[in-house]
């Protein structure tokens, strides 16, 4: 089993702002940003790419592990973003498998939170679909609590904000980089 140890994942969910931000740290830090979508092949898994649901989530989380093993250089840093928690076929919010986190072996673990109404809106504009504002608020809340969980089962720093936390991330960001 292949594990990292230049990955720092940040998680959210949909509409949240993580793209803004992991282009601010990108470019202060001189990090590559990677997609969990776009290592997965999202578009080629799905006829219809702003489906948010997964219909075989061990699937996408192999094939994300197999992208990792064929982008990750050892003289680089990483940082990877995706989800904690995903919707499956059926609109059940799912975990993240444990085993996934594992093998990524994130360096530091960073979770955005944001007012679910606002990202309602943000994901109706852009996706021109409804979304269910209860099941945002829900799947927002099992993000944070697994995101607490895995910090303390891998014993690795979780960073939780809005996406005005970029002073904090920056400053945790150049602890763990070594960065002066």
């Amino acid at each position: 089993m292949n594990t990292f140890n230049n990955i720092i994942f940040i998680g959210g969910i949909h509409g949240v702002g993580k793209s803004s931000i992991c282009s601010e740290i990108c470019n202060k830090f001189n990090i590559q940003h990677l997609s969990a979508s776009e290592l997965i092949k999202w578009d080629e898994l799905n006829e219809d790419p702003k489906n948010k649901k997964v219909a075989n989530i061990p699937n996408t989380q192999t094939r994300l592990i197999i992208g990792l093993q064929q982008t990750i250089k050892d003289n680089q840093h990483y940082l990877l973003d995706g989800h904690y928690c995903l919707l499956n076929a059926k609109s059940e919010i799912v975990r993240v498998p444990l085993e996934t986190f594992k093998q990524i072996n994130p360096k530091l673990l960073i979770l955005i939170l944001g007012d679910v109404l606002e990202i309602k809106e943000r994901l109706e504009a852009r996706d021109n679909k409804r979304y269910d504002l209860d099941m945002l608020e829900l799947l927002q809340n099992e993000e944070l609590t697994y995101a607490k969980h895995l910090s303390e089962t891998l014993g690795v720093e979780l960073l939780v904000g809005d996406k005005n936390v970029y002073s904090a991330i920056t400053n945790s960001l150049t602890r763990i980089l070594n960065i002066i």
